[in-house]
């Protein structure tokens, strides 16, 4: 268990790039939008996907988490398992905290009427409807999806090399080539448009935590073989 704690302390010793950066974005972020919003009159009611800046963020330095630490914490004598279970914490901090400062920031927008212009920057709509509690554990889903998305990606670098990377990104992109080319030849768009908005935000939530588990599982069975 210590073992586990002091890979989470490591993670979060470069505070930059874990507890700051995504926020200092987010407000550059915020301003863009409320200048503009000022600058048009705020009249009516204007909503912005300023916060996927965030999203990308967390995917990024999903991605980059692996090989900065990696090497480094199984040279001080860090077992493998010990590294995957206090990174996953860590990204689980990350995850619970972000969420609960989103959920504060959406009451605060509520409460100020968009900041006093009408600005929807936290709240988006259909995914921040519903509970308090609905969307603390979406937006810790979604983020968790992405540390653990970016991570898998990195692990796949980290066990298969740069010419594992190619492959995969050639079977990823052939993949989609070929789905793209399969719903336009059977006319089958219109048919996924009405699926995808059949969802609920918590059918969503249900399947990126499904593909989450699958990503933590399959990057802990390659980090397990990678070369160091």
């Amino acid at each position: 268990m210590n073992r586990i704690a002091s890979v989470t302390k490591m993670h979060l010793r470069d505070k930059l790039s874990w507890l700051y950066m995504p926020w200092i974005i987010l407000l550059v972020n915020l301003i863009i939008h409320l200048i503009i919003r000022f600058s048009i009159g705020g009249k009516g009611e204007m909503y912005t996907g300023g916060i996927t800046s965030l999203y990308v963020y967390s995917l990024v330095i999903g991605m980059v988490a692996l090989p900065q630490t990696f090497v480094f914490a199984l040279g001080l004598g860090v077992r493998r398992k010990d590294y995957f279970a206090g990174t996953a914490t860590n990204f689980a901090l990350i995850s619970l905290g972000t969420a609960i400062l989103l959920l504060l920031l959406s009451l605060l927008e509520g409460w100020s009427s968009g900041w006093g212009v009408g600005l929807h920057f936290f709240r988006m709509p259909y995914w921040g409807e519903g509970t308090a509690i609905g969307l603390v554990t979406r937006n810790f889903v979604l983020l968790l999806h992405l540390y653990f998305f970016g991570f898998a990606i990195s692990s796949v670098q980290r066990r298969y090399g740069w010419f594992g990377m190619i492959v995969f990104s050639g079977v990823v992109s052939a993949v989609i080539s070929v789905l793209v080319i399969s719903l336009s030849y059977y006319q089958l768009w219109d048919s996924l448009y009405q699926w995808i908005v059949g969802i609920t935000v918590s059918e969503w939530a249900g399947w990126l935590f499904a593909l989450m588990v699958v990503y933590a599982l399959a990057s802990y069975a390659m980090l397990r073989k990678a070369a160091v």
